[in-house]
């Protein structure tokens, strides 16, 4: 952390909490209204105030300089423990979810992350909770309690989560790099930590604890109760080490902090320096002795390599990646973002457009991530999707981003590039919309932890200050192939290439140690390395041009002070042909737009084909448009375009200077689109790939989709879209198109700095250059939903599709009434509210079923509900036997409800619904939102806040216990269960301890036999059972090794001839009248339909004198 000024800090504060004040003046857009002041603490904690009187949020970020990469050598993922851990209670408010019980009963929302070399805690809440949210949050870090009762089960907690991420690409990619870095540097350590990683370190003397008599007390429990384990010897030593870890690295000076609120400067400066005063400063030199230091992750053994690395999902990619300096710290002159300018351009002569109009490519994306800063380095990627044949061309493709780097150094460095790079940021920052009051002083936080001018804080990540051409051919020298690594990435067709002109032997491949990721390391041959290290360059390359979309007009016309802003758009054109919404803004006053142009055509969703047909045509589009559209994403004008279950979307957001002329160039090419057949198979197979890895994403992704095809009248299966794929060519598509195109409605939304012509030109362009016939009115109604029957418990049973995925999920929905009733809609809101705090602290925290539980109201065509998900390891009939007893609890909760916590749960709903619209895209999607399920209820969230003013705790008692709980006779319930096919992991159970007991004893292992069995209800995994006991033999000296050997293997026998039953006990059974849904067409058409959405009220705004 720096400051352009040694004295630009005052000293200020009276003698009972002294703290400094940053003279400067704090650098911000001219458009931001809020006040800002910087201050230090004496105990060395930076803190920036924000105050903000419009908000309705307030909210807090604390970020400590000490991530992942400051665990010790043998405790992989103590960082990221002690950050689930520092949640559960502190001395001032020892209950282990006062936290989170408090956020969520005053309308806000907590989370942290443990990132390399920061962890950040973040929350916002209600702006008036904001001193007593200060008084939880701050204590986490003066007198946090790490509660032993919690040890065991946040153990729990990280391996499930670490269990999530084994079959994530981005997380495996990630670890296997840090695995094939310099083992004695710390960049190679393991981040995230699983059970192994946080108890397998406990000494032999731990090990061998036993209250004086030498006996052993359990496998991963000591004098602890089932329900309160402190996890024995192992989860004891684990907590030992965190509170020791802690002590040292949680120090006030390598923290930095942000508060949001109304409050003025004063008042959030008097509550800095109360609450987070007695943060201790602690002596900064004691560090954690370690082997793994600071340094380049890569030497010369890791340096010019070529990594092969087999993915979970199908696809097929290249990762060319150098280590250069660390950017931040040259934040004036950003030369990685002028790096990734050029090496990540799609336009005419781009690596991108060189790559794609060879086929060997899908994307492309260049830039700088992952940074070690204590160590000045990051990393800088070009990473390409690659297709089928570009797969069997990687050398090619990676010569040519070799050839584009040859290139950026044989001449002078375009500085009028920095300049328009500089003009295009300088008005992004100016016109900088809010963001969330949470993401806002998280992003603030980690700033203020960097090495920015403390009076940059804010404009330093986004501004450009100067020109600095020497540091960028510094990062260039780095950049080269001896300096770099190549990653090859692919679920298969490793038999399809060659590398170094041999193919890949597939005995050769090795795992990586904690994600298990199958790779094998070579390097290039001698003459490829020596050609990639030539002066090669490739004709079609060049340099980018002049960007044509950077905005001249940032002119905000017809603002007016004062007024009160519309609720919602006015319908000014209703058509046969087109409707459309208008809103001139008149809240934020800023040169952006915000354009929705829906096509709404009943021919795009009639049939899986045609759904298929549909969004080959968007990606079609998309494709085709690249290089034009490029430069405008860049200069802050992009768009999109998607399919969706009633037709296609078109989407302009950003600056409205030149929106039409973007608009007209999309519609051009949708009208005009003739289809490129080797790019129709390139998107063919890019969709293929797609829609064949919805069956690898997580399961409880699944469950939801699987629950939703279910509730939904039309849906289409991944399978089915994948069936009707496979027969598509380019002219059967080409012909849809037409066919699609020639009737259609168009549904518009046209909000920002639009005037009513400006809105209706965009529209009747769309109009004449589609030249669609209109639709009938029957064939605008939107799609319905499906309308369980009362007193139905139907579930659906499938497994995961992924055979190596451990984890299990559960949805459970239960159907609550009709949508439009809203008195019912918002006694139902609040009935999830208040459930969706108990619901995470039963069944994830308390119960551990898994990292993955959520709770949701549901609001649909028609109908609405609630939803409860869980992912875990558990089988899917015990979790469904665990959401019913947390029903039960629930019932509980709401029967002896007092009203002082009733009206704080009433209000915190009442809070959310009504929170401010911080910038124009959110409006805007509020809007559409509204529009685009066919009611167009603009005023919703204001509906149900002024009925929850008066909703009653009987009334939401009397919704739970008809619609929800289990034993309601009317109940409208479904859910899905999916089972894991992979093999669970191996844990000891009761009765297989139980066997083991008198093997111990015969070999005379002392033993505390109360203890043992106590301990042995906590059924640990066998692997930290087997490591318990290695160690705990060892520490004996009684036994030789054949002995151990012995007794190990006879663990591991027990453990599979007796393998664990849920809780210990016998199976359990879903309910009496369960209906198990075997034909889904079948299920589905004996359902009755919801009514369709229509209007809630006629709006006659086309008379309206004043658009």
């Amino acid at each position: 952390m720096s400051s352009s000024l040694t004295n630009s800090w005052q000293p200020a504060g009276n003698p009972d909490g002294k703290y400094s004040v940053f003279a400067q003046p704090i650098v911000k857009s001219p458009q931001d209204d809020r006040e800002y002041r910087l201050i230090k603490l004496h105990n060395g904690l930076q803190a920036l105030l924000v105050a903000d009187k419009t908000s309705d949020k307030a909210a807090a970020s604390l970020s400590v300089g000490v991530g992942h990469l400051s665990d010790p050598d043998d405790m992989p993922g103590l960082a990221h423990y002690c950050e689930h851990l520092l949640f559960m209670g502190t001395k001032q408010f020892p209950k282990e979810n006062d936290y989170s019980e408090f956020i969520s009963a005053n309308g806000g929302r907590s989370n942290a992350y443990t990132a390399t070399t920061n962890t950040n805690y973040h929350f916002d809440v209600s702006h008036t909770a904001l001193v007593p949210a200060l008084e939880r949050f701050s204590a986490f870090f003066h007198s946090p309690l790490f509660s032993p009762s919690c040890t065991e089960r946040e153990l729990r907690a990280v391996d499930s989560e670490n269990k999530k991420n084994k079959q994530d690409d981005t997380w495996r990619a990630f670890q296997l790099d840090k695995f094939l870095s310099l083992p004695e540097v710390r960049w190679h350590k393991f981040g995230s930590g699983n059970w192994e990683s946080l108890t397998g370190t406990v000494p032999k003397e731990e090990m061998a604890q036993v209250n004086g008599n030498g006996s052993a007390s359990a496998h991963t429990s000591g004098n602890a109760t089932p329900d309160e384990s402190d996890g024995g010897p192992v989860g004891r030593e684990t907590r030992r080490r965190l509170l020791e870890w802690y002590e040292k690295e949680y120090c006030a000076s390598k923290m930095t902090l942000a508060i949001l609120g109304r409050e003025s400067l004063d008042e959030l400066t008097s509550l800095a320096v109360k609450h987070f005063s007695p943060i201790p400063t602690r002596n900064e030199g004691a560090v954690i002795p370690s082997k793994r230091g600071l340094g380049r992750p890569w030497g010369p053994e890791q340096e010019g390599t070529i990594i092969l690395a087999k993915s979970v999902m199908d696809f097929h990619a290249i990762d060319i990646r150098w280590v250069v300096p660390w950017s931040t710290p040259h934040y004036h002159t950003k030369p990685a973002n002028y790096l990734s300018h050029f090496l990540g351009h799609e336009g005419p002569g781009s690596v991108h457009s060189y790559l794609k109009r060879k086929g060997w490519i899908l994307n492309l994306s260049s830039g700088g991530y992952s940074a070690d800063r204590d160590s000045n380095f990051e990393f800088f990627r070009v990473l390409m999707t690659m297709t089928k044949e570009g797969w069997k061309h990687h050398e090619e493709v990676v010569e040519s981003v070799y050839a584009y780097l040859n290139l950026l150094r044989s001449g002078p460095l375009p500085e009028w590039s920095q300049n328009e790079i500089k003009a295009i940021r300088d008005i992004s920052f100016r016109f900088t919309d809010k963001a969330s009051p949470d993401s806002y002083v998280t992003r603030l936080a980690e700033h203020l932890g960097e090495p920015y001018a403390r009076e940059h804080v804010i404009s330093g990540p986004k501004l450009i200050q100067g020109w600095d051409e020497s540091l960028l051919r510094t990062f260039l020298d780095q950049m080269t192939p001896s300096k770099g690594r190549i990653s090859l990435m692919a679920r298969e067709d490793w038999d399809k290439i060659t590398v170094n002109g041999q193919p890949v032997d597939d005995s050769a491949w090795a795992k990586e140690r904690w994600y298990e990721t199958e790779h094998q390391v070579l390097r290039p041959s001698p003459d490829w390395m020596r050609k990639l290290e030539s002066d090669t360059r490739i004709e079609a390359l060049s340099l980018c041009g002049p960007n044509p979309f950077i905005p001249e007009n940032l002119e905000v016309e017809g603002k007016k002070e004062g007024i009160e802003p519309l609720k919602r758009p006015l319908k000014i054109r209703d058509t046969s042909l087109s409707t459309l919404w208008h809103k001139k803004d008149d809240r934020f006053w800023v040169p952006k737009a915000h354009v929705v142009l829906g096509f709404k055509s009943p021919l795009c969703f009639i049939t899986p084909s045609n759904a298929v047909k549909t969004r080959l045509f968007c990606d079609l589009v998309e494709d085709s448009l690249t290089e034009t559209t490029y430069d405008a994403d860049l200069a802050g004008l992009s768009y999109s375009i998607s399919n969706n279950d009633e037709g296609f979307r078109v989407v302009l957001r950003g600056y409205n200077d030149k929106m039409p002329v973007l608009l007209e160039v999309i519609l051009k090419k949708i009208k005009t689109l003739s289809i490129d057949p080797e790019r129709f198979a390139v998107l063919k197979d890019q969709l293929r790939q797609e829609l064949e890895n919805d069956a690898m994403n997580q399961p409880y992704k699944i469950a939801d989709d699987k629950v939703m095809g279910f509730l939904w009248e039309r849906v289409w299966t991944s399978e089915e879209k994948l069936a009707e794929l496979k027969q598509l060519n380019a002219e059967d598509v080409q012909f849809f198109i037409s066919e699609m195109l020639s009737r259609a409605h168009i549904q518009a939304l046209a909000q920002g700095n639009l005037f009513k012509d400006d809105a209706i030109n965009l529209v009747t362009l769309a109009e004449r250059i589609l030249g669609a016939r209109a639709l009938t009115p029957a064939e605008r109604i939107t799609p319905r939903c499906l309308l369980l029957p009362e007193g139905g418990n139907f579930v659906y049973e499938a497994p995961v599709p992924n055979k190596d995925n451990v984890n299990s999920a559960l949805t459970y929905y239960c159907q609550i009434g009709d949508v439009l009733d809203s008195r019912l809609r918002a006694t139902s809101s609040l009935l999830a509210q208040i459930a969706h705090e108990p619901c995470f602290n039963r069944l994830r925290t308390k119960e551990q079923l898994g990292y993955i539980v959520s709770s949701v109201h549901w609001a649909m065509t028609g109908t609405m509900g609630f939803r409860i998900v869980v992912q875990s390891e558990r089988d899917p009939v015990y979790l469904e036997s665990r959401v019913d007893a947390f029903l039960d609890a629930l019932k509980v909760i709401l029967e002896e409800m007092d009203e002082v916590e009733f009206e704080k749960q009433k209000q915190s709903l009442i809070d959310k619904k009504m929170e401010k619209i911080k910038n124009i895209g959110e409006e805007a999607g509020r809007f559409w939102n509204a529009i685009d399920t066919g009611y167009c209820d603009f005023l919703r969230r204001e509906t149900d806040a002024a009925i929850l003013e008066t909703v009653t705790r009987q009334e939401v008692l009397e919704v739970f216990s008809k619609s929800i709980h289990p034993s309601s006779p009317s109940r409208a319930k479904i859910s899905v269960h999916l089972r894991s096919q992979a093999a669970p992991s191996p844990k000891v159970s009761v009765a297989a301890a139980r066997a083991f007991l008198p093997h111990l004893l015969s070999h005379g292992v002392p033993i505390v036999q109360t203890e043992y069995e106590t301990g042995s209800a906590a059924q640990p995994p066998l692997d930290a059972a087997l490591a318990h006991y290695t160690s705990y033999f060892a520490s004996l000296k009684t036994l030789d090794q054949s002995q151990v050997d012995k007794l190990l293997a006879l663990l591991v026998k027990l453990a599979k001839l007796h393998p664990v039953t849920e809780e210990g006990a016998e199976p359990v059974r879903l309910r009496e009248g369960t209906v198990f849904i075997k034909d889904v067409a079948n299920f589905k058409a004996q359902l009755t339909l919801s009514k369709a959405a229509m209007p809630i009220e006629n709006y006659f705004d086309l008379a309206v004198s004043k658009l």
